[in-house]
């Protein structure tokens, strides 16, 4: 239960409660162990239904390589991250790398549109920590 203080508003009680709730989400003790080189490397399986693994995590500021090895075929793309990582055409058996800068820090869905179902699948989940 929130209670707000005489003559504080308890709206900024409540933005006070969600600010140390987001805030806490991500501290330096889950930050990926390479976050202070200056590039990070992740491989990556991609299905009709999942990435594996599920979560790529790197800390903005790293030039970031991930190496996609496709088992489907269809489009694979990271919102909020078009304009780094344009959607692209993935092949099964063709493996697949893209470079990128993490510019931005936050959670970005991964989403996967398969050719045999053009509607988009969120696979995982790209995560961009401050470092």
């Amino acid at each position: 239960m929130i209670v707000s203080l005489p003559g504080f508003p308890f709206r900024a009680v409540i933005a006070i409660a969600i600010a140390v709730m987001v805030g806490g989400c991500v501290d330096q003790q889950g930050l990926p162990a390479d976050c202070n080189e200056p590039a990070a490397s992740r491989d990556v399986t991609l299905t009709t239904t999942q990435l594996s693994p599920g979560a790529i995590e790197v800390c903005r500021g790293q030039d970031v390589t991930l190496t996609i090895d496709p088992n489907v075929d269809g489009v694979f793309h990271i919102h909020g991250y078009d304009e780094q990582v344009p959607a692209t055409t993935v092949h099964t058996g063709e493996e697949l790398t893209l470079e990128f800068a993490a510019e931005r820090s936050g959670q970005f869905p991964i989403e996967l549109h398969p050719a045999e179902n053009p509607t988009g699948v969120t696979v995982g989940i790209f995560t961009v920590h401050e470092p």
